[in-house]
């Protein structure tokens, strides 16, 4: 019975009309022209900072730090 009524719950808006929509008909106008995207894609490259180094010495710190907590802490 939940099944159904879920069911029901989300086929119904499918059923409903949309007058807006429907009065804006197909669109019968050419596609957008398409534009060269190799300046964008040179800019990026560009940009683009290696955040391997940080990555490892933010570990690197952590990973000392951890070592340094568990050699404080008396063991139970």
């Amino acid at each position: 019975m939940r099944l159904i009524l879920l069911l029901l719950v989300f086929t119904l808006p499918g059923c409903a009309p949309f007058p807006e929509i429907d009065a804006m008909g197909p669109d019968t106008g050419p596609p957008p022209q398409l534009l060269p995207i190799d300046e964008l894609l040179a800019q990026s490259r560009t940009q683009t900072v290696d955040p391997g180094p940080a990555v490892a010495a933010r570990a690197a710190r952590l990973k000392a730090r951890a070592a340094m907590i568990s050699a404080a802490s008396p063991a139970p």
